[in-house]
């Protein structure tokens, strides 16, 4: 059956190329209309059991989007100069796109309380009056407000926080791209303006904006990084450029078919996926190595150009049809995960898998026998790298087989140090604003984390019942209390400082009015001054029967905040019992519960993985016991490189967990190629040393190749301006040798200690 296939692939050649020329062209031809999908959508689990509340909340708070600006100055911002720029950056806010209210230290408001004390509504109530003698109480007044230290302002006052409202935004991605651009020629403008003063900017259209610019940076500078690299490697390994241009044409053409499958498909790319086309491209090179290497070979021992090819096909077509099945079958086990980030990742890739395999089947052969013979690439450095192996497993096949085992059980132990805390910043731009921004709430003003819930009444105007006020107080008093909390916000707390306020400002009236009418009056005056400040915070809905309540925590870890909302549930459910029910309000959870639900998604795919690739490999090499063989040395370099990233690092994100999947289907091709060419040495009747001599002369040299390509395509990410795909990057690549190094000098004398147990020679299927 092979046989008739390879012919049939050799001598219709011509016509196969171009079929598949003019379906490349059309497949292809869909990477015009590719899309990216930026949003935290895809980022965040599909199905969480409190998405819903989460989705409730947004309906009831229809809050618009708004863009972050940060000004910083030292030794602080009240100079003149500053705050000049504050004000110009208040009157220009209108240049950026759909804006429709601000809000700076320049026109904020006073809490009522301190409008009473200091005779005025606003901290500033005219800029163009101040002076450089008013400067020192008006920071006063501001570094005194808890409610602009907790919020705007940095307790040093060197860092103040301004907020841009923008009005509803269409999704279309070229709208949002729009509007960030204006915020930034804004943001520019003033930098230029006034270049002592640190000026930035950040929010969801600028967060879209920098994924959108990373992913096109990496397209044009690493792509062309990993080209460039691979083809000066295939050289030096090959000896041939033009060898090493068909192997770069055929990985080419997968990664424009990958893209423009997914484009037809209707499907956008993500901050995980986007990655895709790269692995993609390193990953279709490999099965063109083996293809190119065989013939080379065969014309290097005097066959004829057909029958050369057909040689090297009648070897490769197997492991190379198990490979392209295996490392598949790896990638799609991330559908398991609910994840789009990561599902999406292993869907590119699968689908680029399959494709290079069509392609070097159909185009390769063809391209390669259009070179001229006296081209044949001659691979003298791999060649002596396989020739050092062939000498050690001759020679030391024991202590490698035991100091192998000896690393493994050492790695393993160390496996427990490693940590799980997802950092949803991890997949920010590290040279963004903000990048920046977000590590400068944490430093500056402590409030970069916060959780919002809702507290829900039955009853239309629920919320202003006397007794719902109470459960309220009692709620709110009670995570005042909590170690985790920095404060605590809700409309309670503007009905206290309007009541003060309305009672000449005497501290006992700081209280929630003990009158439904009259909070219901406080409720309708807090309404009228949002029309006129529209960047004042939704406190509660329209028919009010639920309000937001804010609390900023500490620097938490996600554990932790687990921990912490877990405490929230357990004591209202014990402590309120007066209509009062309390639901989530924003995705702050949703991102905790990452680490827990994407971990033992990917670690239930894992199995899934593991075991359909060990029954592929049993099936593809007809041998239960080395189909279970192959996978061993496929395992053990996951342990190894996670063992000592451990001992060095010590902290992992799901989404490099699902290097688990994936190792096992990228690693295990050169196991394939192994087993395959030793088990057809067997069959023939060679002996155990014999057999791994003839993989080692037909594999040896292209799974070398194959291996260091795959590292190095995949190193190169480490020069990407996010840490997650930097901590890829250093994780893969060690994996990929290790599982190298493993494959020839661990499993060719295992192979070697079980066949010389099992079958003394001959035929053992």
């Amino acid at each position: 059956m092979v046989e008739d296939l390879v012919n049939q692939l050799v001598n219709r050649r011509i016509s196969l190329a171009l079929a598949t020329i003019l379906v490349a062209i059309g497949i292809g031809w869909g990477v015009t209309y590719t899309t990216m999908d930026n949003s935290s959508n895809a980022i965040l689990v599909e199905g969480d059991i409190y998405k819903e509340e989460v989705d409730q909340a947004r309906a009831d708070f229809p809050a618009s989007e708004s863009i972050l600006f940060t000004f910083e100055a030292l030794p602080d911002i009240f100079n003149m100069e500053v705050l000049g720029a504050i004000e110009s950056f208040t009157q220009r806010y209108s240049e950026i796109e759909s804006a429709i209210a601000v809000t700076s230290i320049i026109n904020s408001r006073l809490n009522p309380s301190d409008a009473n004390r200091y005779g005025r509504d606003y901290l500033i109530p005219d800029i163009t009056a101040v002076t450089a003698t008013d400067l020192p109480e008006i920071r006063a007044i501001a570094l005194a407000d808890k409610d602009l230290t907790e919020s705007i302002l940095s307790k040093d006052g060197d860092m103040v926080l301004a907020y841009v409202r923008l009005g509803k935004i269409d999704d279309d991605p070229a709208v949002r791209l729009r509007v960030a651009e204006s915020a930034i020629a804004l943001r520019d403008s003033l930098r230029e303006q006034y270049p002592t003063l640190g000026v930035y900017a950040v929010g969801n259209v600028l967060f879209e904006r920098d994924g959108h610019y990373a992913s096109k940076t990496d397209n044009q500078v690493l792509l062309p990084i990993i080209i460039i690299t691979g083809i000066l490697l295939l050289w030096f390994c090959l000896r041939s450029i033009p060898y090493a241009l068909c192997l770069f044409i055929i990985a080419g053409a997968t990664v424009i078919m990958t893209l423009g499958t997914y484009s037809w498909l209707g499907i956008a790319l993500n901050q995980i996926s986007r990655l895709g086309p790269m692995v993609v491209l390193v990953v279709a090179i490999a099965d063109g190595i083996h293809i190119a290497s065989v013939y080379a070979q065969a014309l290097l021992s005097g066959q004829d150009k057909l029958d050369a090819m057909k040689e090297s096909l009648r070897i490769n077509f197997q492991p190379v049809a198990l490979a392209t099945i295996t490392t598949a079958m790896g990638f799609l086990s991330l559908n398991y995960s609910s994840s789009p980030a990561i599902y999406g990742f292993g869907n590119v890739i699968a689908i680029g898998v399959v494709w290079a395999f069509v392609l070097t089947l159909t185009l390769l052969p063809s391209l390669l026998l259009l070179l001229p013979v006296n081209k044949v690439p001659q691979p003298l450095g791999v060649k002596h790298f396989i020739d050092w192996v062939g000498f050690q497993v001759g020679h030391r096949s024991k202590p490698l087989f035991w100091g192998c085992l000896a690393l493994v059980a050492a790695t393993f132990a160390m496996l427990p140090l490693n940590k799980l805390d997802f950092d949803r910043y991890s997949m920010v731009d590290k040279s963004s604003d903000g990048y920046h921004v977000i590590r400068a709430l944490r430093d500056k003003i402590g409030n970069d984390q916060s959780l919002v819930y809702v507290l829900r009444s039955p009853d239309y105007y629920g919320i202003t019942y006397p007794e719902f006020l109470g459960e309220v107080e009692k709620f709110t008093a009670w995570l005042e209390l909590q170690p985790e909390t920095s404060f605590v916000n809700s409309y309670t707390d503007y009905l206290k400082s309007r009541n003060k306020a309305d009672n000449d400002d005497l501290e006992e009236w700081k209280v929630v009015p003990d009158d439904q009418l009259t909070v219901i009056d406080y409720l309708v005056g807090y309404q009228l001054i949002q029309e006129i400040e529209p960047m004042l915070p939704p406190l509660f809905n329209k028919d009010y029967s639920a309000a937001r309540l804010n609390i900023a925590t500490s620097n938490l870890s996600n554990q932790e905040l687990l921990a912490f909302a877990d405490k929230i549930d357990q004591w209202v459910e014990q402590n309120i019992t007066k209509g009062l029910r309390v639901t989530r309000g924003d995705n702050s959870i949703l991102f905790a519960r990452i680490n827990g639900l994407i971990t033992q998604e990917l670690m239930s795919g894992f199995a899934l993985s593991f075991f359909f690739i060990t029954v592929t490999m049993m099936v593809g090499l007809r041998s239960l016991r080395y189909g279970l063989v192959s996978i061993m040395p496929n395992l053990f370099p996951v342990v190894i490189v996670f063992g000592f990233w451990g001992l060095w690092v010590g902290q992992l994100s799901p989404y490099t967990l699902m290097l688990f999947s994936i190792s096992i289907g990228l690693v295990v091709d050169d196991s394939v190629h192994i087993l395959s060419k030793y088990m057809s040495a067997r069959n023939a009747g060679n002996l155990p040393k014999a057999a791994i001599a003839y993989s080692l002369d037909k594999a040896g040299s292209a799974i070398t190749i194959t291996t260091l390509s795959l590292a190095i395509g995949t190193f190169i990410l480490v020069f990407s301006n996010t840490d997650i795909f930097q901590n890829v990057a250093k994780l893969i690549s060690p994996i990929i040798i290790v599982a190298l190094l493993l494959d020839l000098l661990f499993l060719l004398p295992l192979l070697e200690r079980l066949d010389r147990w099992l079958h003394p020679v001959g035929d053992f299927r």
